[in-house]
């Protein structure tokens, strides 16, 4: 009975958890560039050490980890040539006052010293790790990320991608990650972790944005789903927590 207790106990700490992480994907939904976050759960681990003949770590909370889903998102045409787009694995550099760090979003503008900068004015890097310095606002991106003024090149952005594991993910499902998300949309490979070359797949698209990957509706789905099992969950132990309370206040008395 207690065993009970600790498994739906466990279940809704998960659920908890899996909520908070569901609620800023809804709420990141609109966000350009922005990847939805997920959990690993510590199922695997509890079937092998059932398997094994091992009793079942009810007590501790099921969770393994967090995890970034960086599935590509949809493109949004806008045309602003502007906006860009990546279509394929990989991410903008971008300097900010905490160093260089790296971004999906491409919501750039020209600021008035001419510097191509993002949505919040921190400058985007060519592939030498310079910012880049623009006559006018009229100028054309190929999809290999070249910068063409006149006709003339005039940078070429730095897109860049990391190490993955043999399945081709930037974490693992022990909950490992390579990159970690950082405040305003930015990404940051761990140390250790080593930039790779932008894959010949990987396009920079103008006059788009690619937009979150979180979709809402699929979101709202969940959620909802998630309330249910969680009632459930305190359903289960109401009634266990009855079960037990009958079982000291009444089996074991003695009738005269």
């Amino acid at each position: 009975m207690l065993q009970g207790l600790y498994s739906s106990g466990s279940s809704m700490l998960a659920r908890a958890s899996r909520q908070d992480v569901i609620t800023n994907n809804i709420a990141n939904s609109d966000v350009p560039g922005f990847k939805r976050d997920g959990i690993f759960l510590k199922e695997l681990g509890e079937a092998r050490r059932k398997a094994s003949g091992g009793y079942p770590v009810w007590r501790e909370n099921r969770i393994g980890g967090g995890f970034i889903d960086f599935e590509q998102g949809a493109l949004r045409q806008t045309n602003s040539n502007r906006n860009f787009a990546l279509n394929g694995p990989g991410f903008f550099q971008v300097r900010t006052p905490q160093g260089d760090m790296y971004t999906r979003n491409g919501e750039f503008s020209v600021n008035s010293r001419g510097l191509l900068v993002t949505n919040l004015g921190y400058p985007v890097l060519d592939e030498r790790g310079a910012e880049i310095r623009l006559e006018s606002n009229e100028f054309v991106v190929n999809d290999d990320g070249h910068i063409m003024e006149d006709g003339i090149e005039t940078a070429k952005l730095a897109i860049h991608d990391f190490e993955k594991d043999v399945d081709g993910y930037y974490q693992d499902p022990d909950g490992i990650t390579r990159i970690e998300r950082k405040a305003n949309g930015f990404f940051l490979p761990k140390p250790g972790v080593n930039q790779t070359p932008k894959g010949s797949e990987t396009k920079v698209v103008q006059g788009f944005l690619e937009m979150g990957n979180s979709e809402p509706i699929t979101q709202m789905v969940d959620m909802v789903e998630l309330f249910r099992t969680y009632e459930a969950d305190q359903r289960a132990i109401r009634a266990q927590d009855d079960t037990l309370r009958r079982a000291v206040n009444e089996v074991g008395m003695v009738r005269g």
